[in-house]
């Protein structure tokens, strides 16, 4: 059976999970090309999802190339064509290690990259999840004992992973990290042009009329969060506007319970003019402030529009923002396999970063914004119909 047929983390769909679940049977080798794929039935009873869910999770794997389907016959694991191969012909192992609790679209659309582009080339994937930072040195060591020529990391806020890593590389374990990068320890890696979207998603709203505007994170101690937020400062430098630290402050909101969530945001209300924008380093972390909001007693000065420096919905601008970054996910995915495989091959070359750019995506005027009415006593929110 699957892994982590418990059911999802909270705030992960159903069908992202379901299909991240086949994702790793398949990386496992639990269906080969010859025999039938698990029919959308068995998606139903395996997993206790409905059967939109298991149709969604199938035609996704059937859009991505990892599964075909054949008149007459049923659903098959695609075949893929013959592809290098090291010394021996022995397929070389990769193993796909990220956070348990970060399985949601983000991650999901990362694995479905990095799977694809793995079957194509040629090599066997494999995926296991850390439970914390503490935890990353261990999975890391584990997966290569198994043998494990190459890994590609999503490491944790606080990673403690850089001795784990070294000690791969030096048994010639390859090594290339997604989504962030170590400051102190030079490694190959696929990233966001992070700089950018901070820069991109805080121009666009200042294009929109705003010039008193805040930023929430949950993330604080990672390097595309950093990233984002200089993108973010520079770009209000470079149109004038001025900055008030409390209103940017790397400090989590996501993780606070809800009692202190209102304290923060009654201290940005406080900290210069009336707030116009909240912007959020994600858009779980946006979900969970507009929660705050609706259920909010402070007395909002008036609309508010929202935007996030990634999204929900991978191609479509969320409903409750009016700007957000579309992510590159799955092409950070192939990117990150397609660097694993030159270095597997024989690439020798100085460690890089491929550096992908986001898709900023704009509502149209009117659409999106959150307005919120009312005194201190009787705040009442709603969301305009968009």
């Amino acid at each position: 059976m699957a892994s982590g047929t418990g059911g999802p983390p909270p705030g992960v769909a159903l069908f992202a999970w379901v299909k991240q679940e086949l994702l790793d049977s398949i990386g496992r080798g639990e269906f080969s090309p010859d025999q039938p794929f698990i029919t959308q039935r068995e998606i139903v009873e395996r997993y206790g999802v409905s059967t939109t869910t298991a149709i969604r999770a199938l035609n996704e794997l059937v859009a991505d190339g990892v599964v075909v389907r054949r008149r007459g016959r049923g659903t098959f694991v695609a075949e893929r064509g013959p592809a290098p191969r090291p010394a021996g012909g022995s397929s070389p192992g990769l193993a796909y290690v990220s956070p348990v609790l970060r399985a949601g679209i983000h991650d999901a659309e990362v694995l479905a990259g990095l799977s694809v582009e793995t079957a194509a080339l040629g090599h066997q994937l494999t995926v296991a999840h850390t439970h914390g930072a503490a935890h990353e040195g261990e999975v890391l060591r584990s997966v290569a004992a198994g043998g494990a020529r190459a890994v590609v990391l999503f490491a944790h806020d606080h990673s403690r992973a850089a001795a784990a890593i070294e000690e791969l590389r030096r048994e010639g374990v390859v090594v290339v990290l997604v989504d962030r990068y170590l400051p102190d320890l030079p490694t190959d890696a696929v990233l966001f042009d992070d700089f950018a979207i901070g820069y991109d998603v805080t121009t666009a709203m200042i294009e929109r009329g705003h010039r008193s505007m805040a930023v929430l994170w949950s993330e604080t101690d990672v390097t595309s969060v950093r990233d984002r937020l200089a993108g973010h400062r520079r770009a209000l430098r470079d149109h004038g506007i001025p900055e008030f630290p409390e209103r940017s402050a790397l400090r989590p909101y996501a993780l606070l319970d809800a009692a202190a969530r209102q304290r923060r945001l009654r201290a940005l209300l406080a900290s210069g003019d009336p707030l116009t924008a909240l912007l959020f380093g994600n858009a779980p972390t946006l979900s969970i402030a507009v929660s705050d909001v609706l259920a909010t007693d402070i007395g909002f000065p008036g609309p508010l529009e929202l935007a996030s420096m990634d999204q929900s919905i991978p191609d479509a601008v969320s409903p409750l923002s009016v700007v957000s970054a579309r992510l590159p996910a799955r092409e950070m995915g192939r990117q990150a396999a397609q660097l694993v495989h030159e270095r597997l091959t024989g690439g020798q070359g100085p460690v890089r970063h491929v550096v992908l750019r986001a898709e900023i995506q704009v509502a149209e005027p009117g659409r999106n914004t959150l307005v919120v009415s009312g005194g201190d006593d009787a705040s009442r929110t709603r969301v305009p119909p968009g």
